[in-house]
């Protein structure tokens, strides 16, 4: 399979209140460095999108052979098709650098599963009852998949996809999930990973820091 690594690193931060996501540090380096060390472990070459007026920061800490950098948008459906306008490879896959503990052994099944049926997803089963804002119960555990990142998916099924859907319009937001279905291809799910946790506010900051320290104790207290 020849891939490329779609990067989404176009997020302000407002919640998290340390300014643009792709350079808050995450055990010694930034999350955008994270992400690019991850994709150049399967990817030929990255594309990566980040806020308009970081195009020269991102270039001085990722930019070289292999990488572009592109501006990225106010909505991350927008950023992401601007990713896959792109891009030029036969598969890609499309990364956020707010999930920082994707594994090499994910990546891989994800990149098997895609080649079978077109897409996938990792996915994990709701583990608690879930309520509308009535109070109404939705689903009991194990009814239904939080999706994750990273996708893995055809360029050519997007594009079909993207050719069936209206045109945008500045109100709608649709999942990449629902425009591989327009284009023919329903995403398939493998396993993800509790770990595989999204990074969105201070606390989420907090877990990842424990989680890197948990991950840095064990590789101290191996034997050599």
């Amino acid at each position: 399979m020849i891939v490329q690594a779609l990067i989404q690193a176009a997020g302000s931060g407002v919640r998290l209140g340390l300014g643009p996501k792709a350079f808050v540090r995450l055990g010694g380096c930034t999350l955008l460095e994270r992400a690019l060390l991850l994709a150049s472990k399967v990817a030929a070459s990255t594309i990566v999108a980040v806020p308009p007026s970081e195009i020269d920061r991102a270039s001085d800490l990722v930019g070289g052979k292999g990488v572009t950098i592109v501006p990225g948008c106010s909505r991350r459906s927008e950023t992401t098709r601007r990713l896959i306008a792109e891009a030029t490879a036969p598969w890609l896959l499309l990364h956020d650098v707010v999930h920082p503990f994707v594994s090499l052994d994910l990546m891989q099944r994800l990149l098997t599963e895609a080649q079978r049926s077109g897409a996938a997803a990792p996915g994990l089963h709701n583990s608690e009852f879930l309520y509308d804002r009535s109070g109404a119960l939705l689903h009991a555990p194990g009814d239904v998949l939080i999706g994750q990142k990273p996708v893995v998916f055809s360029r050519e099924a997007v594009l079909a996809g993207y050719a069936s859907s209206p045109a945008p319009d500045g109100n709608s937001d649709p999942s990449l999930l629902d425009i591989l279905e327009r284009g023919g291809v329903r995403t398939s799910f493998v396993p993800g990973s509790s770990t595989n946790i999204k990074i969105t506010t201070e606390g989420d900051l907090r877990l990842a820091e424990a989680l890197i320290a948990r991950e840095t104790a064990q590789c101290r207290s191996e034997p050599a």
